[in-house]
């Protein structure tokens, strides 16, 4: 059972809870929500929508433009959407910022509840606040702050999910794992043992831990550091929950990759980054792997490409290279990283852009 409230948000505390999609009508007042979604979910799970107006986006990021943006706000309009109205968002990451960062602009921000349908979603984009669009390629360019009411976790909805989704949220939540270390890693070794002894993905009380696990990991740096204010070396700092993420989102710009996969082969290359250091065991690089590959998720910049349908060759890392350089995280000629320093220790620093791009080109 997941019931978490994270208090520290300006604005309002979110409630995070377990419930099925009926739970919505608890939530909100059908008469002044609008709900946003993208075809696909409102096909599988329409029947259960509360009686309200419903805006389709599209799928995926393609639905994080400006031009679904602008779609989204003239909807609101059409329905005379006032302040004491409710945004509900029915979908996978990219719909939940898409919606997010709708409601936090119009009319300088409505309430929202969010209902993840991905367990990418439920793990990552659903608790936190960040909303967002992407710009020329570059994800997350223009967002804001804004964090939801209510965030409604119903794991039945990843019943429809393909494998491919469902390992690509697994990602984050071996990237929790990671930076919590002790039984959260423990437990997640266990369950890609199951999956090598040929069990596809964990179900029941497992995939209820899975989530529930991840996302008491992200509460704890989200209630501490709501708005990344905090200085980098801080032991919350939110900032460590970028692990896997700044070699990972040049990945997803250069290959096309899902996000989740990014960061799976985003996650591996960082511990192999500090291993060549001596900042990282290298038995724990590779024991990461070896996770990350019990999942199917690539781990490794060449594995990433392969995915693809890449030539892993220099015209494919110096794309990477080049995405590294546009991190929103670069600071001059450094960029901050969440840098692991074992399983359950990960801290955030500076790292020459130069040395990282080295390092891309030349990482298996």
């Amino acid at each position: 059972m997941i019931d978490l409230r994270l208090e520290s948000v300006r604005r309002q505390a979110t409630r995070v809870r377990s419930g099925g999609l009926e739970a919505l009508a608890a939530l909100v007042d059908p008469a002044r929500a609008v709900l946003v979604c993208d075809l696909e979910v409102r096909r599988l799970h329409g029947a259960k929508f509360p009686p309200c107006p419903v805006i389709e986006v599209a799928r995926g990021e393609e639905g994080k433009s400006f031009a679904s943006y602008v779609s989204v706000m003239e909807s609101f309009s059409k329905f005379t959407v006032d302040r004491g109205w409710t945004v509900v968002a029915v979908g996978g990451g990219a719909v939940l910022d898409l919606a997010g960062f709708a409601a936090a602009t119009w009319l300088r921000g409505v309430d929202a509840v969010f209902v993840p349908s991905t367990l990418l979603a439920m793990v990552d984009a659903s608790v936190g606040g960040k909303n967002g669009l992407d710009l020329g390629g570059r994800k997350n360019q223009v967002g804001a702050f804004r964090p939801p009411r209510e965030v409604l976790v119903d794991v039945s909805l990843l019943d429809t999910l393909s494998d491919a989704e469902f390992v690509s949220g697994m990602a984050e939540a071996l990237k929790h794992g990671v930076i919590e270390g002790g039984d959260h890693f423990a437990f997640l070794e266990g369950l890609g043992a199951g999956r090598r002894s040929g069990t596809p993905r964990p179900g029941g009380a497992a995939l209820g831990e899975l989530v529930g696990r991840s996302l008491a990991c992200k509460a704890r740096y989200v209630e501490a550091d709501p708005f990344e204010e905090l200085p980098a070396e801080a032991p919350l700092s939110r900032r460590v929950l970028n692990l896997g993420h700044t070699i990972g989102h040049a990945l997803e710009s250069a290959a096309g990759l899902r996000h989740g996969h990014a960061v799976a082969a985003g996650l591996a290359s960082i511990c192999r980054f500090q291993a060549s250091r001596g900042a990282f065991p290298t038995g724990d690089a590779e024991r990461i792997a070896r996770l990350l590959a019990s999942f199917g998720l690539p781990a490794s910049v060449a594995e990433a490409a392969a995915l693809a349908g890449s030539d892993d060759g220099p015209a494919f890392r110096s794309r990477v290279a080049d995405a590294l350089a546009a991190d929103k995280k670069r600071d001059g000629s450094d960029v901050l990283v969440a840098l692991p320093c074992a399983i359950g220790a990960v801290r955030v620093g500076r790292v020459e852009l130069a040395e990282l791009s080295r390092f891309v080109m030349e990482a298996p």
